[in-house]
């Protein structure tokens, strides 16, 4: 897979597109866990930059898929 900016173009095999993949689908699931296994808002924040949480777990749910299927 490749993934393009016009400043900088990175690669990732296989192996590297899995990991993130089930990195991102983990992200998804705490984000929206309704116990005590997910994120703090705080922590979310963070991770989303300033995202909604519900558009980050969005986010990173849609592209976990893209990858998935690009494997």
């Amino acid at each position: 897979m490749s993934v393009v900016d016009p400043a900088v173009s990175v690669r990732l095999g296989a192996s590297g597109a899995r990991r993130l993949v089930a990195l991102l689908a983990e992200v998804s699931r705490l984000l929206e866990d309704p116990g005590p296994l997910r994120l703090s808002d705080e922590q979310a924040d963070v991770l989303g930059q300033g995202t909604d949480r519900q558009e980050l777990a969005h986010w990173s749910r849609a592209l976990a898929a893209e990858l998935r299927v690009g494997l």
